[in-house]
C-alpha cells in the first residue's frame, strides 16, 4: 500500500511543479501508473493471452502433421501441464535461435532453435523456459512492461483496466518485450535449475543440459542475446 501512494503520489506531487503542461494527461498517467502498480494476477494472464494471440498472428506457425511440430510434441509429451500450469505448445518457422514462455504458460520454440539441438538439448532450454513461467518470472516481467508503459501514457480512463484499455500496436509492443525479455542472472539460474530438474525427471542427466548451454554460448540474437554468459552458467551445471 505503501508503494501504491508513493508512486501516485509523486506523480499527482510533480503536476505542480511542472507549468505548461497537460494537468489533465499526466492525471490520467499517474491512474494508469497505479492501475499497473496494483494489476491482477487475472489481468497478467489477459495481456499473456493477447500478446500470445497477437505473436501467433505476426508468425509462421507449424502445422499439426508438420514434422517439427511431431518431434516437439514427442519431446513434451510428459509436459502438458507442470503442477497444475497448463502448458501450449507451438512451432514458429523461423531460422531464429529461439524461444520464449508467457505467464500463461505459452511456449513457442523456433524451428532454428530446434534444428540446432538434439531432443534432449531441447527438452532443457523448454524447462528452462517453463522455469521462467513457474517460478513467477514471466510474470514480474510483464507487471514491469506495465508499469514502463503505463508512466508513459495518458491517455487510460481513470477507473478502467489498464490490460482492456490497451491498443492493438501497445499489445504488440508489450508482445515484443516478452520475447526479448532480458531477465536477471538469479532468474536465469533459477530457471536452469528448473531445467536440470525436468531433464532428470524425463531421465536424462546433466549432460545435455551443458551441451545445449554450450551451443547457446557461441553469441548472436534471439535467444544468445536475452539468455547471455551461456558458457558460465554450462560451467556452474557441470559442477553440480
Amino acid at each position: 500500500m505503501i508503494k501504491r501512494i508513493v508512486i501516485s503520489g509523486f506523480l499527482i506531487g510533480s503536476l505542480s511543479a511542472c507549468e505548461g503542461m497537460n494537468t489533465a494527461g499526466m492525471v490520467n498517467a499517474a491512474s494508469s501508473l497505479f492501475q499497473a502498480a496494483s494489476i491482477s494476477d487475472t489481468e497478467i494472464q489477459t495481456l499473456a493471452v493477447r500478446s500470445q494471440q497477437e505473436l501467433d498472428q505476426q508468425n509462421t506457425i507449424a502445422g499439426s502433421n508438420n514434422s517439427y511440430t511431431v518431434r516437439l510434441n514427442k519431446i513434451t509429451r510428459n509436459l502438458k501441464s507442470y503442477n497444475g500450469q497448463a502448458l501450449d505448445y507451438k512451432v514458429y518457422l523461423n531460422q531464429e535461435v529461439n524461444a520464449f514462455a508467457l505467464p500463461n504458460g505459452s511456449i513457442r520454440v523456433y524451428s532454428g532453435l530446434m534444428d540446432k539441438m538434439t531432443d534432449p538439448e531441447l527438452l532443457f532450454v523448454i524447462g528452462h523456459e517453463i522455469g521462467h513461467v513457474m517460478n513467477g518470472h514471466s510474470k514480474s516481467q510483464a507487471r514491469t512492461n506495465l508499469l514502463t508503459l503505463a508512466a508513459r501514457q495518458a491517455g487510460a480512463a481513470s477507473g478502467n483496466s489498464i490490460v482492456a484499455s490497451l491498443s492493438g500496436n501497445e499489445i504488440g509492443t508489450l508482445a515484443h518485450n516478452l520475447v526479448n525479455a532480458q531477465y536477471s542472472q538469479s532468474h536465469e539460474l533459477d530457471a536452469d535449475s528448473f531445467g536440470l530438474k525436468v531433464l532428470q525427471e524425463n531421465n536424462y542427466d546433466k549432460s545435455h543440459a551443458v551441451s545445449a548451454l554450450r551451443k547457446l554460448g557461441g553469441g548472436g540474437g534471439g535467444f544468445f542475446s536475452t539468455h547471455p554468459d551461456s558458457a558460465k552458467r554450462a560451467d556452474r551445471i557441470e559442477k553440480m
